[in-house]
């Protein structure tokens, strides 16, 4: 069986090096990559910002994609189910608790044209739902959504709430699960994905 090619993509401010562990955990013959070859079948996962470029990707070239995760990924906003004081409540606790995370790592933002561009999309998306929903209606492939119930940059209500959007897709909450499910609970995550993408891995063997 020769290998299976992962695409990584990664959210705004990440890098390869965030998955070195968890990409050493996935099934044998996976190998991942953060360069999208020029042709041949792939998995692509992405994370946060990410996760629309791989909804992008597996909707435009569908013949090229196997399967697609998406892991903290950027969601519309979404009451799902909730009163509308429950999800504004809910949301401002949400914020405050991202805000005191940052203040707590040392870290503020710190804007550049690219992220810019990319956050205004994001903005764009989050303003139309129909825009994204749409994006996700194209894709084909088998799609996993990982989401941690801690992730205080995307609420996992959102996650949820696209999720049964699109009946077709999987999903999995990690209870204590963050927003870098893939880089602080390596083990954990890399067992939920190597298991979701085992069987796809020996039905498409190479």
């Amino acid at each position: 069986m020769g290998d299976h090619t992962l695409v990584w993509l990664p959210g705004l401010g990440g890098s390869p090096a965030d998955l070195e562990r968890a990409a050493g955990l996935l099934p044998s013959g996976i190998r991942v990559t953060s360069e999208v070859p020029g042709e041949g079948p792939v998995m692509v996962v992405g994370h946060s910002f990410g996760a629309v470029a791989a909804l992008r990707f597996a909707g435009d070239l569908p013949a090229r994609v196997e399967a697609a995760v998406l892991t903290g990924g950027f969601y519309p906003p979404a009451r799902d189910g909730r009163s509308v004081s429950v999800t504004v409540r809910d949301y401002a606790r949400h914020r405050a608790l991202y805000a005191r995370e940052l203040a707590g790592r040392g870290r503020g933002p710190r804007p550049t044209m690219k992220s810019a561009r990319r956050l205004a999309l994001l903005a764009r998306l989050g303003l139309h739902p129909g825009t994204f929903h749409t994006l996700a209606d194209r894709v084909r492939c088998p799609l996993l959504v990982v989401h941690g119930a801690l992730d205080h940059v995307v609420p996992v209500a959102f996650a949820h709430a696209a999720a049964a959007r699109h009946p077709t897709w999987s999903y999995h909450e990690c209870p204590e699960g963050g927003h870098f499910m893939h880089r602080d609970a390596a083990d954990l995550w890399a067992d939920v994905v190597g298991t979701w993408l085992a069987p796809i891995v020996s039905v498409h063997p190479r």
